[in-house]
C-alpha cells in the first residue's frame, strides 16, 4: 500500500510539472522528485536495518554466545546493504559527504578502540593508534582529557571528533564491524576476523581479550560500546532520512524546488564521482595497486565484495529511478533517452557490463575468494576480475559525464554541485 501511494504521488507530480516541452518531454523537476524519493527510501531502509542490528546486538548483550555473536554479524551484513546503495548520494550533496564520516569512516586503526595483536601496524604517525578506549579509564586526545566511564555515545563522538587522524574511528558501521569480528590477522589469505564470544562474557572466569583472560570490566565495556554504537548509528540514519523527506524546507525539498539544472548537476556529479573516482579508484584500484588489506573497505568481516556490488547497484538505481519493485515515473535514464538515444543505449550497455563485472567479484567472494584475496600480489585471475570491474565503472563514469554535456549542464565540479 505504501509503495503504491508513493507511485501515484510521483506520477501525479510528473504529470503536473510536465511543462510545455511537448508530449515526449521529460521534466527535470520530476526526475529530481524521483531522486529525492529514492534517497529518502534508501536512508529509511538503512535506518530500519540498523534497528534489526540493534535487536541482534541486544541479544548478544543479554546472552553472549557463539550463536548470538553470529546472529549479530549476519545482521550487520544485512544492515550494510541499503547503506551501500545510498552512497551515490554523497558527492553531489555536500551535507551528505560531511555527515558520512560519522557512519562510514574507514580505514580504522583498531588499537584506538580495543586490544590488538603483537606486531600491529597502525597508520604512520598516529600517536593514538594504541589508545584502547575499551581498557582505558581516561584518555587524552588533542589536549582534552575524557573520562571513559560510563561508555556513552557522547564520548564516542568526542573521541573521534577531537582526533586529527581520520583512522581514529569510534562511530559507525566499521567500528561496529571491528567489535563483532575483531582484527583480520590473515592478511590477503583466507579468513576474516575471529573475535571470540568470550570477549563479551558476563562472568570474570570467562571474560577474555581475544586469546588471553581479561578483567570483567573489559567485557562489560565492549557490550556497552556496541549498544551505544548502534544506537548512535540509528540516530544518524534517522536524521539523514529526514533530510531527504518531502516536508517543506528539507534538503530534498530544496533540491526539487530549486533550479533544475543545478539539481541535475548535483545528481550527475554524484553518480560520476561515485562510479569513477570513489568506487573504481579509491575502493578498488588503490587496493589492487598496493595489495594492501587496509584498503579493503569491510576489512574485518571480509564482506567487501558485497559492499562494492551494492555501491554499484546504487548508482544504477539512481540512474534508472528504481528501488526494488518500485519504479519512479520518470528518471535520468528517460531524460537521456529523450536527449540522445544513442548515448542512452551506450549507458544501458555500460550499466549491464558493470553489473556483470561486479557480480563476478561477488561470485568469487561466495566461493571463498574474498576481495582481499583477489587483490593479493600474484593472484592474476583475481586481479583480472578487479581490473575488469574498474574499467567498466570508469567507462560508465565517462558516459554519465557526457550526458551532462548533452544536457548542457556545464562543468560537473564540486563547487557547482556542492549545495
Amino acid at each position: 500500500m505504501r509503495a503504491a501511494t508513493i507511485r501515484y504521488t510521483l506520477l501525479f507530480a510528473a504529470l503536473s510539472v510536465a511543462g510545455c516541452g511537448g508530449q515526449n518531454a521529460v521534466n527535470p523537476q520530476a526526475v529530481l522528485a524521483g531522486y529525492r524519493t529514492l534517497a529518502h527510501l534508501n536512508y529509511t531502509k538503512a535506518y530500519q536495518a540498523a534497528g534489526d542490528l540493534q535487536v541482534a546486538i541486544a541479544k548478544l548483550d543479554a546472552n553472549p554466545s557463539a550463536s548470538t555473536l553470529e546472529v549479530a554479524r549476519e545482521a550487520w551484513r544485512a544492515a550494510r546493504v541499503p547503506y551501500a546503495r545510498s552512497e551515490a548520494l554523497r558527492f553531489g550533496n555536500r551535507f551528505v559527504d560531511e555527515w558520512q564520516t560519522r557512519v562510514n569512516a574507514w580505514p580504522v586503526d583498531e588499537g584506538f578502540i580495543d586490544y590488538v595483536a603483537r606486531g600491529y601496524s597502525a597508520s604512520p604517525g598516529n600517536r593514538l593508534a594504541r589508545l584502547n578506549l575499551i581498557a582505558s579509564e581516561r584518555v587524552t586526545i588533542a589536549g582534552s582529557t575524557l573520562n571513559t566511564e560510563p561508555m556513552r555515545r557522547m564520548l564516542l563522538q568526542q573521541a573521534q571528533a577531537l582526533s586529527s587522524t581520520a583512522s581514529n574511528v569510534a562511530t559507525g558501521y566499521h567500528a561496529i564491524e571491528f567489535m563483532l569480528w575483531g582484527q583480520d590477522l590473515n592478511g590477503t589469505g583466507p579468513g576474516a576476523g575471529q573475535r571470540p564470544w568470550t570477549d563479551f562474557a558476563h562472568d570474570a572466569a570467562t571474560c577474555t581479550d581475544g586469546p588471553s583472560p581479561a578483567p570483567l570490566r573489559h567485557c562489560n565495556r565492549r557490550r556497552d560500546f556496541l549498544r551505544e554504537l548502534v544506537a548512535l548509528l540509528r540516530l544518524d540514519l534517522r536524521d539523514m532520512a529526514g533530510q531527504w523527506g518531502p516536508q517543506t524546507g528539507s534538503q530534498g525539498d530544496r533540491l526539487v524546488e530549486g533550479d533544475p539544472n543545478t539539481g541535475l548537476r548535483r545528481m550527475l556529479h554524484g553518480l560520476v564521482t561515485m562510479s569513477g573516482r570513489e568506487l573504481a579508484g579509491q575502493r578498488m584500484q588503490r587496493a589492487l595497486l598496493t595489495h594492501a588489506q587496509e584498503f579493503e573497505q569491510d576489512a574485518f568481516s571480509d564482506d567487501t565484495h558485497n559492499s562494492l556490488f551494492f555501491n554499484a547497484q546504487g548508482i544504477e538505481n539512481f540512474y534508472y529511478g528504481r528501488a526494488g519493485a518500485l519504479d519512479m515515473p520518470v528518471s535520468l535514464a528517460d531524460l537521456a533517452l529523450r536527449s540522445d538515444a544513442d548515448l542512452a543505449q551506450q549507458l544501458d550497455l555500460a550499466f549491464a557490463r558493470t553489473r556483470a563485472a561486479m557480480q563476478s567479484i561477488v561470485s568469487a567472494g561466495e566461493r571463498g575468494q574474498s576481495f582481499d584475496m583477489l587483490i593479493a600480489a600474484g593472484n592474476r585471475e583475481g586481479a583480472a576480475l578487479v581490473r575488469e570491474a574498474i574499467a567498466t565503472l570508469q567507462a560508465q563514469a565517462l558516459l554519465l559525464k557526457t550526458l551532462g554535456e548533452v544536457l548542457e549542464l556545464g562543468e560537473l565540479d564540486p563547487k557547482s554541485a556542492s549545495r
